[in-house]
């Protein structure tokens, strides 16, 4: 007869209690390094339609001493829900074995900010010293904290359309991070201010004017990329002297909606892989401004979930 197993289930208080974001950053930088030296592997994201909701797969795979794979799922039709969950499942690849599952929105959330903050510390200055985030949602908070894991910023600058969550924000984050946060009035002063500037919002219509960026900024675009709906708008690749994303195959999956299809800059991008991996340069000049497309390397997920679930077995 075989013997049972407890398979470990983690919910978001455990991820919030056992995983901080400094840690969270560095997990997703050993899956940069990973993934650029082929050890990582994190295909485009299948979405399946089942009549009544849209599941999202996001699959892969490590090879490094510790093997594993697995996949992440949630329902995108409820992408905007409260109630909505996602689960993470990893397997040892040595045996197939399900080592445990996560389950609820957080390490998700976790994840995509932890990606940003590896890129902020790969391609923005050492000496960047103002943080200008425009957007004050769920992303907006995670990004805000692995930024500040990364570098030591004097100035941290925020703004949304809507005055009451601009002014929620800076108070609440504020009292989290211990880092004064000031709310604008106008997205210019963030934009003429900003060393890194994170654009986290959901917007259809470009929120920056890429003439008012500063020198030598590097930027955080994590909202919506497509020629139909854009965040930023695409004359900011114009303005900028090096391109970045976190996985081109997902770019290449999203074919002639992907706001750089078909334009030159689609061959310029670099994957930030290549960079933490150190087989390209990255930044040549403290002038340069760097722009990332964050568009979710498959496989961090489940990364970050074996990580955990490693460490709350050991504690």
């Amino acid at each position: 007869m075989t013997e049972q197993r407890t398979i470990p289930i983690l919910r978001d208080e455990d991820v919030e209690r056992h995983l901080t974001m400094r840690e969270a950053v560095e997990i997703m930088t050993e899956a940069f390094r990973l993934h650029g030296r082929g050890k990582l592997t994190g295909p485009a994201r299948p979405v399946v339609d089942v009549g009544n909701g849209q599941l999202v797969f996001t699959c892969g795979g490590v090879s490094d001493e510790q093997p594993s794979v697995g996949f992440r799922v949630y329902d995108l039709g409820q992408i905007g829900s409260p109630e909505r969950d996602e689960v993470v499942a990893v397997f040892d690849a040595t045996n197939g074995a399900l080592k445990g599952l996560t389950v609820g929105p957080l390490l998700g959330a976790m994840r995509t900010g932890a990606i940003g903050g590896a890129a902020v510390d790969a391609l923005a200055r050492r000496d960047a010293k103002c943080l200008g985030i425009i957007g004050t949602g769920y992303q907006a908070r995670t990004q805000l904290t692995a930024a500040l894991s990364v570098r030591a910023f004097e100035r941290i600058l925020v703004f949304s359309r809507s005055a009451e969550n601009r002014s929620g924000f800076a108070a609440e984050m504020t009292k989290k991070t211990g880092r004064p946060i000031e709310a604008t009035t106008s997205v210019e002063p963030i934009v003429e201010s900003a060393d890194v500037l994170i654009c986290a919002t959901n917007s259809a219509e470009p929120v920056v004017d890429p003439s008012r960026l500063k020198t030598g900024v590097h930027i955080n675009h994590i909202g919506p990329k497509f020629t139909d709906a854009q965040e930023l708008p695409l004359t900011i690749a114009d303005a900028c002297d090096f391109l970045v994303t976190d996985t081109l195959a997902q770019a290449e999956d999203f074919g002639a909606r992907f706001i750089l299809a078909g334009t030159p800059h689609y061959a310029q991008l670099v994957e930030l892989s290549a960079i933490v991996a150190k087989s390209h340069p990255g930044r040549q000049s403290p002038e340069d401004k760097t722009l990332f497309y964050s568009l979710g390397l498959a496989a961090t997920e489940v990364i970050l979930a074996d990580r955990l679930l490693e460490k709350t077995r050991i504690v």
